[in-house]
């Protein structure tokens, strides 16, 4: 242990002076920078002005008064293009703000090698890579000329680059460049709000008990942001898979019926709103990736959606050859400042791998056990420390004893809630925990299987439930006792959905199924051990 501490000791002595040289460099970079500003005879705008090379870049700066900006006590540096400016199509505004302020930074930003291999904040908030390549420097696509770089002014630095640097719109700008975009876009901005704020504004007179304000400042806030992540941040990384208007209406026909809400006339406005957001939900939750969490993009691509439970968020194996079908690689998409593009002309998400997802219902929650007959429920926890407790979905589990000695046809029973379906088909599951578990010690001794059948009962297309409960496979189902137990029990198909609503919409019970004889015989067990009830999309 002494060894291995003086072995680290050592190593923190070695790169010290490595330290000290860089802050050193640094310090002494930034001190003679500083000197030589309170020195230097013209301002960043005289210094552009004097310049031939720069011509049109000056006169772009002046006629939209960005002369006054470099002529003042602020400091910049300013990246200047040589030769030909590009302006053509652009509106005042967007030569403003992409061409313009697509060169010009707040503060001094210097070329060497203590302060470059960073990205430069713009002054439209993009952010520019500045790079020290061999003997010289680049920034974005463009190298900084050789000895017209670094050229201190009284408010700041100017480079003098090789050509005009392209702008890059971020993915959400890039959402309003081309028409064949409208019906996502649309979609995305529709959860757009406007917020006042109040902070930041200028306060005027109370009128009529409300206040108002000379100078409002206001900010767009969205709440998919939060769920599909922040495409207007310059400092996040994502790839967008972007449907064009054909591909989204195309998707919208194939996602819809699986939000169909009952035909109900009270509330027909109600579930036509629903169904509209949720299918425009299930399209966009998997068009968006983050950067940061993906370990092999090549081979898979998670998802953004859900950003506040990560486990749940959808996972794409090879990308290329499913989502991302006739491209063949990241290069192949459309650069944006915070990532990229690839416009598709087909959404290609398969209906269980997106919206149409796993239920799971725990056994043991309160909530999900809607009734129970001639038995007595106790909900079980699982040590942490317990090698099963990882093999549950929860920790946790349902254990159901028979409350009566004597047989009863088709007792003891549960029903349990499921919430949130879709309309279509599901295959049931139900999970049995191992017999060993059983509190009583009559039922761990014997170690017998369950011997059940499963039905169903859900919401109809009139909004109501049937009386009476459909089987669910066959009668007269078992499972392993000596183990966790997963049963196939069989397919269901739901005619409307649920999803969002506060009750339920689908019924499932679990009954015991056991002759006289059998009862008598403690051929089966009377204790079930229930961990959850499974639901999963079928593929068929």
């Amino acid at each position: 242990m002494k060894y291995n501490n003086r072995i680290k000791y050592f190593g923190l002595l070695w790169m010290l002076p490595l330290a000290i040289v860089s802050c050193t460099d640094t310090w002494d970079s930034h001190y003679d920078e500083d000197n030589r500003m309170q020195t230097a005879e013209k301002t960043l705008w005289e210094e552009i002005e004097s310049r031939p090379e720069l011509n049109e870049f000056a006169q772009c700066l002046k006629t939209y008064g960005y002369d006054k900006l470099l002529d003042g006590d602020q400091m910049f540096t300013v990246f200047a293009p040589e030769g030909t400016i590009d302006t053509d199509g652009l509106t005042e505004k967007k030569i403003q703000t992409e061409v313009l302020e697509n060169h010009i930074a707040r503060y001094a930003h210097s070329a060497n090698s203590a302060t470059v291999d960073k990205g430069v904040t713009m002054l439209n908030k993009k952010v520019i890579n500045f790079t020290k390549s061999g003997d010289g420097y680049i920034f974005g696509n463009n190298t900084l000329s050789s000895d017209k770089y670094n050229i201190i002014a009284q408010n700041g630095v100017l480079h003098v680059i090789g050509g005009q640097e392209k702008f890059f719109h971020n993915i959400w700008e890039y959402l309003t460049t081309d028409a064949r975009f409208d019906k996502v876009r649309t979609y995305l901005y529709s959860f757009n709000d406007t917020i006042l704020d109040e902070n930041a504004s200028v306060k005027g007179d109370i009128v009529n008990g409300k206040q108002e304000y000379v100078d409002s400042v206001i900010y767009v806030s969205n709440d998919l942001f939060y769920n599909v992540g922040k495409l207007d941040d310059e400092d996040s990384t994502y790839t967008m898979i972007v449907p064009t208007n054909d591909a989204w209406d195309e998707a919208y026909e194939r996602v819809k019926p699986y939000y169909k809400y009952p035909t109900i006339k009270e509330q027909k406005e109600k579930y036509d709103s629903l169904q509209q957001v949720y299918t425009g939900l299930a399209l966009v939750s998997d068009l968006v990736f983050s950067h940061t969490v993906q370990t092999s993009p090549e081979d898979q691509l998670v998802s953004t959606y859900p950003a506040y439970k990560t486990e749940d968020r959808h996972v794409f194996e090879k990308p290329f050859e499913s989502i991302l079908y006739g491209y063949t690689g990241w290069n192949d998409g459309v650069q944006c400042s915070n990532g990229s593009v690839f416009v598709v002309d087909r959404l290609r998400h398969k209906p269980w791998e997106s919206w149409h997802t796993r239920l799971k219902v725990e056994g043991e929650l309160s909530n999900a056990l809607a009734a129970i007959t001639n038995a007595t429920e106790y909900r079980r926890e699982i040590s942490y420390s317990d090698t099963l407790y990882t093999r549950t979905s929860s920790g946790a589990y349902l254990e159901s004893v028979s409350s009566s000695a004597a047989w009863v046809s088709g007792e003891p029973s549960m029903v349990f809630n499921v919430w949130n379906n879709l309309a279509g088909k599901y295959d049931v599951k139900i999970v049995f925990m191992p017999q060993s578990l059983a509190t009583s010690k009559e039922y761990r001794d014997r170690n017998k299987a369950n011997r059940f059948n499963v039905l169903y009962a859900c919401r109809q297309a009139d909004g109501t439930f049937p009386t009476t409960m459909t089987l669910v496979g066959k009668r007269g189902l078992t499972n392993n006792p000596s183990a966790i137990d997963t049963v196939d029990v069989g397919t269901i198909e739901l005619p409307v959905c649920a999803y969002g609503e506060e009750n339920a919409g689908l019924k499932i019970r679990i009954e015991s199924n056991m002759s006289r004889n059998q009862w008598n015989k403690n051929d089966y067990s009377k204790a079930f051990m229930i961990d959850c009830i499974i639901l999963e999309p079928s593929k068929d």
